[in-house]
């Protein structure tokens, strides 16, 4: 139990709280009692390609879903003379998509979900939360964790860590829900190999992951009886649930033409309702598939501006002049540690990536949140317009995460859910 005072508890409220020595305490009773239950996937193996799936079919429990847990065990399984370690953000890494669906509806899908959770927690996590999040196989600047031994692992994962509404939306849930996890291709993306010379020779390493198993615990929420029989007069009369989130929306351009220096790029032709609140830009040469790459590494490729066009209009208004090579990328790194504050509305700024850090995983941010009155009645063109100093790298890929507002609604009686965006 919880105790708080609060201004409704006091005998007076004219009086200072130091002196209102007769206010009487407030126990949190709200909730009986709270635990954690372990599901098991419909099948038992989790090879490349697999489709590992968990439902929750309790209709009439609450759910913290915002604070479930993705547990995986496994181990690697080495051939060779040289240096594996779990590459950062393994845990993500190992899945090509991630979806999650109330009552058959789907609510949220990430792709590649490795990509899209460490651009989050380079932007979102600070250091405390960057170290809290090693059960997770995150664990920037160093390795997640390896048993040396064996070479086992063993990864808690926050379901918010990959999916945006539980990071938006933490009220408790109910009614029927399924996961559905696609195993990544292959294990390139989750490890990393540094080769050995053996007698004057570079030896050929290669290793692969063997998960032993996948569960989901979720947190089961009891309420006390006066709260349980408010919410199920509710539910009795199918008052709908609104669950507003923004989603992390993934986009690729495979390969930039080698050479170029300019490159202007037609990312989507989206609704108003769903026009970007947030752009995220960033480029990979040679990172991704590739075991001895670190898939968390962002080059730079000494980019002179970007800029993001609206039907027209252009965020920022004035080209950036930035030069990545004479260590001159102020705005961009500035543009960066805004973006915590205006994304989660809060005066705090806490960037996890130090100046020196950024260089190497430069994740190039805009700010669109604020549009005119025009521009919401209307589909919206959503380019890119991006320059170099030198040409683009060979190998190249583009990648653009656009956030934007969803909004669902979900009946919990008749179980029927609807997007009202």
């Amino acid at each position: 139990m919880t105790t708080m005072y609060g201004k409704r508890q006091r005998q007076n409220d004219n009086m200072p709280p130091m002196f209102d020595i007769y206010r009487k305490p407030m126990f949190d009773d709200s909730i009986r009692k709270a635990e954690y239950r372990t599901y098991a996937p419909f099948i038992k193996s989790f090879n490349c390609s697999d489709i590992v799936e968990f439902s929750i079919n309790q209709v009439d429990s609450f759910f913290a879903m915002s604070e479930t847990l993705l547990c995986i065990k496994g181990s690697l399984e080495i051939h060779g003379a040289g240096d594996v370690k779990l590459a950062n953000n393994v845990g993500a890494f190992l899945f090509d998509s991630c979806t999650y669906s109330e009552s058959a509806r789907e609510m949220e899908t990430v792709r590649d979900p490795g990509i899209v959770s460490a651009v989050r927690a380079m932007t979102c996590y600070n250091q405390e939360d960057s170290n809290h999040m090693v059960i997770a196989g995150w664990n920037y600047p160093k390795d997640p964790i390896l048993n040396v031994s064996d070479k086992s692992f063993n990864l808690q994962i926050p379901l918010k860590h990959i999916f945006s509404i539980f990071n938006d939306y933490s009220m408790i849930t109910c009614g029927r829900k399924t996961i559905r996890l696609v195993r990544a291709r292959n294990d390139n993306d989750c490890l990393y190999i540094t080769e050995k010379n053996v007698s004057g020779t570079l030896s050929t390493t290669t290793a692969k992951i063997n998960i032993t198993s996948v569960e989901l615990k979720v947190k089961h929420i009891f309420p006390n009886d006066d709260i349980k029989l408010n919410l199920m007069k509710s539910i009795q009369k199918n008052q709908p649930i609104v669950i507003p989130f923004r989603k992390w929306e993934l986009h690729e351009l495979s390969s930039i033409t080698k050479g170029a220096r300019h490159e202007v790029w037609a990312v989507k032709t989206s609704t108003s309702v769903e026009r970007p609140r947030f752009v995220i830009v960033f480029f990979q040469t040679d990172k991704r598939n590739l075991s001895t790459a670190d898939p968390t590494l962002f080059d730079n490729t000494d980019v002179q501006s970007i800029r993001l066009s609206l039907n027209g209009d252009y965020w920022p208004n004035e080209r950036m002049q930035l030069d990545f090579a004479k260590t001159d990328y102020n705005e961009a790194y500035f543009n960066y540690t805004e973006f915590y504050p205006n994304y989660a509305n809060s005066t705090q700024k806490r960037p996890l990536l130090d100046y020196s850090s950024f260089k190497k995983r430069a994740l190039f941010v805009i700010d669109c949140s604020k549009q005119e009155e025009s521009m919401k009645a209307s589909t919206v063109d959503v380019k890119l317009d991006i320059e170099a100093n030198i040409g683009f790298p060979e190998n190249t890929k583009l990648y653009c995460i656009i956030i934007h507002d969803c909004v669902m609604e979900y009946f919990p009686l008749t179980e029927i859910v609807k997007s009202l965006n």
